[in-house]
Formats: structure tokens, C-alpha cells, sequence
């Protein structure tokens, strides 16, 4: 991680520019022989401080170093949180199950790779639709099982985790959220309506939707151009007749087409929100945010991980380059989310 020394000449507070997240921070070099919790990072303009992660890394470096005259402030991504919310766990073909052994340790290293080397500091993984179900149910709670382990070997990279149950299921999978919810402990649920059967506004998806409002878990559904059962029209008429949710739409922005009905559609549904996957420039960034707000746009990528889906992370560069404010910024690459899974 990249870093800079700064020599600090009396007074003792300066401000430091953190230039990944246009904004500054305030530090007092006396706080550095008290410790990390004793350490505070806020912000300049006095809304709030900057995660305690953050604070304990930078406060600890300053007591490595020893001395009041330098300090070190590790810039761009470290003091940048980025929050991936579409992160698939397994494939197109064979969903989160996968009969390679050794595959979710090969999955685990390549994807922290490529969130590294794109500065994600954050993802929440999603299970993959798309498995093979000739146990029928009992195939869909091992899916879901798999995404809770994998979730658990790093809850702080992941520390959000979302499974999905089969509409085509019934009544069945209404216990299936209760697990999800009270024994996995998951924070959502995704649905691939084009991979599952049934159309996202289909008769079969509002007992399990009543159920996902009863339990508080996040209704995670792909809006996807290329499929009539994904249309983002028919997610518009459940978020108007379960105003109680607040749904995430998934690869809403595939097509210019859609991206502009999107814009109409977030307009009279406030409970919808749209994450940036496909997004065609940043431009459309600046527009959206200038339509509805920065509070409807969410990061997400679309990240498959076998095989990996990308390299470099295209959505990523087009938001950070979108003439916006930092505020704006900020809650569209973490603050959203973590106001959406009520994390700290």
C-alpha cells in the first residue's frame, strides 16, 4: 500500500488531503503517545470520523515511527473504503455449488487479489443462482450454507452475506428464509429471476417477499435489459406494493434504453436502489445523482468469480472520474451500503 512521509512543522494541527477521498482529515501528533484508541481522525468539516479501522492503522503507524516531526498517512486507497455489493460466490454454470476440490480457497485468493489491485476494501458476497437442484431444496440450503462459510472465513473483508431461495419451491422456502435469517445469519436474499423460473412481479415471489419484510433481510433482485422476466417495471410494481422494503436493483444500467427508464422509475419509487453495475459513463453518474440523489446509487460491479469476470473494474474508474461532489462520492461507494445493512 502506498504511503508518504510528511515532515510537520509547528502548529502542531495541520491539515493532510486525502486525495482518493477529496476530502482532509485533522490529526494532533501529541495523541500519537497515547495510542490507537485514543487516536481520533475526523474530518475537517466536523461530520463525523473516519472508520475506527482507519484510525487504529494510521495512530499505530505514528507510534512506529516514534517521532513528532513525521508522520505517515497512507493515501489513496487505504483511507478510501470502497463497498462492492455484487459479488457472486461460483459461476453462471453451477451457481455457489461447485464440485472441484479446493475451489472456494482458489476463489478466496484470486478474488482478494482483484480487490486489492482495485482497491475494494469491502464486498458482499451473493450466492449464484444457476445450480444444479436434483435435490431440490436441499441443494438450495447447501448453496446457501457454502455462502455463509465463505462469508465466515472473512468477516471483515465480507461482512455482509446474502442467499437466495427458489419461488419454484413454495411454501418450503418460506422456512428457508427463517434460516437464512436466525441460523446462517445472512443479511439478505438475491434472486435471478431468469435463472429461477418465474418473473420478478410472479404471484410466487410476494409470500416470499412478506417473509423477507417480516425478518428485515434485504431483497437483493436482478433487473437485467436482456431478460422481459428481469424488466425493472416489474420490480416498480413490487417496491410500490411492499413500500415497507427497500430493494436493490442489480445490472438496472445494461442498456442506455434502460438506464434512462431507470432515472423515470427511481423518480416514483424512493425504495429502489440501483446499483452501478454495466454503467456506460460517467456522465450518466453525474446525471443520476443530479435526477434522484447520490442516496440511490449503490457500488456494485457484477463480480463472478470462476472464472473472474474482470481484471480491472470498469464501473469502479467511472465513478471515481464522475464530476460529482465528495459527499456524493462517498455515499455511492460505501456509505450507501452500509446504511442499507445498518453496519458501523
Amino acid at each position: 500500500m502506498p504511503f508518504e512521509i510528511l515532515e510537520i512543522q509547528e502548529p502542531v494541527h495541520k491539515e493532510v488531503p486525502v486525495r482518493s477521498a477529496k476530502e482532509s482529515v485533522v490529526y494532533d501528533q501529541n495523541l500519537a503517545d497515547s495510542g490507537a484508541r485514543n487516536f481520533g481522525i475526523e474530518r475537517s468539516d466536523g461530520s463525523g470520523t473516519l472508520g475506527s479501522r482507519k484510525r487504529e492503522s494510521v495512530a499505530s503507524l505514528l507510534i512506529l515511527l516514534n517521532s513528532p516531526k513525521k508522520i505517515s498517512i497512507i493515501f489513496e486507497e487505504a483511507l478510501m473504503e470502497v463497498f462492492d455489493i455484487h459479488h457472486h460466490l461460483g459461476s453462471l454454470t453451477g451457481g455457489s455449488l461447485q464440485d472441484e476440490e479446493g475451489w472456494q480457497d482458489r476463489d478466496y485468493s484470486n478474488r482478494v487479489r482483484i480487490m486489492q489491485a482495485n482497491g475494494v476494501t469491502m464486498a458482499a458476497i451473493l450466492a449464484a443462482t444457476g445450480y444444479i437442484q436434483a435435490d431440490g431444496i436441499k441443494d438450495t440450503m447447501r448453496s446457501n450454507d457454502t455462502v455463509s462459510a465463505y462469508r465466515n472465513r472473512d468477516p471483515k473483508r465480507f461482512p455482509v452475506a446474502c442467499g437466495t431461495v427458489e419461488p419454484l419451491h413454495g411454501a418450503r422456502s418460506l422456512d428457508e428464509l427463517e434460516r437464512i435469517k436466525h441460523e446462517l445469519h445472512l443479511e439478505g436474499v438475491v434472486w435471478h429471476n431468469r435463472f429461477q423460473g418465474v418473473a420478478i412481479d410472479h404471484q410466487l415471489m410476494r409470500p416470499l417477499l412478506k417473509k423477507v419484510s417480516e425478518l428485515g433481510l434485504v431483497p437483493l433482485i436482478h433487473t437485467n435489459a436482456e431478460s422481459n422476466m428481469e424488466a425493472v417495471w416489474r420490480l416498480e410494481r413490487l417496491a410500490l406494493e411492499f413500500p415497507e422494503l427497500t430493494f436493490v436493483a442489480m445490472d438496472a444500467l445494461t442498456t442506455n434504453v434502460n438506464s434512462q427508464l431507470v432515472l423515470d422509475i427511481a423518480k416514483r419509487t424512493p425504495n429502489i436502489l440501483f446499483d452501478t453495475a454495466h454503467i456506460r459513463s460517467s456522465a450518466y453518474i453525474r446525471q443520476f445523482v443530479e435526477t434522484v440523489g447520490s442516496r440511490r446509487l449503490i457500488f456494485g460491479s457484477l463480480f463472478y468469480s470462476y472464472p473472474a469476470s474482470y481484471e480491472r473494474c470498469a464501473s469502479l474508474e467511472e465513478v471515481k472520474t464522475a464530476k460529482i461532489s465528495d459527499e456524493d462520492m462517498l455515499s455511492i461507494l460505501s456509505l450507501n451500503a452500509k446504511r442499507l445493512f445498518r453496519l458501523k
